[in-house]
Protein backbone atom coordinates (compact mmCIF):
# COMPACT_ATOMS: atom_id res chain seq x y z
CA UNK A 1 0.00 0.00 0.00
CA UNK A 2 1.00 3.42 -0.97
CA UNK A 3 0.66 6.51 1.29
CA UNK A 4 1.90 10.35 1.46
CA UNK A 5 4.35 11.01 3.99
CA UNK A 6 5.12 13.99 5.76
CA UNK A 7 9.19 14.63 6.10
CA UNK A 8 11.09 16.92 7.73
CA UNK A 9 14.19 18.75 6.61
CA UNK A 10 17.53 16.56 8.13
CA UNK A 11 19.34 20.71 7.38
CA UNK A 12 16.46 22.80 7.96
CA UNK A 13 13.47 21.67 9.47
CA UNK A 14 11.16 22.28 6.52
CA UNK A 15 8.03 20.03 6.67
CA UNK A 16 6.72 18.61 3.05
CA UNK A 17 4.56 15.95 1.68
CA UNK A 18 6.21 13.17 -0.43
CA UNK A 19 4.54 10.18 -1.96
CA UNK A 20 5.81 6.89 -0.45
CA UNK A 21 6.43 5.66 -4.45
CA UNK A 22 7.94 8.66 -5.48
CA UNK A 23 9.46 8.09 -9.30
CA UNK A 24 12.00 11.32 -8.74
CA UNK A 25 14.16 12.40 -6.39
CA UNK A 26 12.11 14.76 -3.75
CA UNK A 27 14.31 17.58 -2.66
CA UNK A 28 13.60 20.09 -0.16
CA UNK A 29 11.94 23.28 -0.91
CA UNK A 30 14.02 25.34 0.67
CA UNK A 31 17.39 24.06 1.13
CA UNK A 32 17.38 21.69 -1.74
CA UNK A 33 18.54 18.81 0.49
CA UNK A 34 17.42 15.33 -0.58
CA UNK A 35 14.45 14.30 1.13
CA UNK A 36 13.60 11.04 -0.53
CA UNK A 37 15.00 9.03 -3.50
CA UNK A 38 13.18 6.61 -5.65
CA UNK A 39 14.36 2.83 -5.61
CA UNK A 40 12.00 0.93 -8.29
CA UNK A 41 9.59 0.62 -4.92
CA UNK A 42 9.03 2.84 -1.66
CA UNK A 43 11.22 6.00 -1.62
CA UNK A 44 14.42 5.76 0.64
CA UNK A 45 13.58 8.18 2.93
CA UNK A 46 16.65 10.78 4.32
CA UNK A 47 14.64 13.23 6.40
CA UNK A 48 12.51 12.42 9.61
CA UNK A 49 9.03 10.69 9.08
CA UNK A 50 6.70 13.01 10.78
CA UNK A 51 3.24 11.69 9.81
CA UNK A 52 1.74 8.95 7.10
CA UNK A 53 -1.09 9.34 6.00
CA UNK A 54 -3.69 8.74 3.10
CA UNK A 55 -3.56 5.02 2.52
CA UNK A 56 -4.23 4.24 -1.08
CA UNK A 57 -4.84 0.52 -2.02
CA UNK A 58 -2.79 -0.15 -5.31
CA UNK A 59 -4.70 -2.49 -7.80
Amino acid sequence: MSCFLRIRCPSCGNEQLVYSHASRVVRCQICDEVLAEPTGGKVRIKGQVVYAFGKVREG
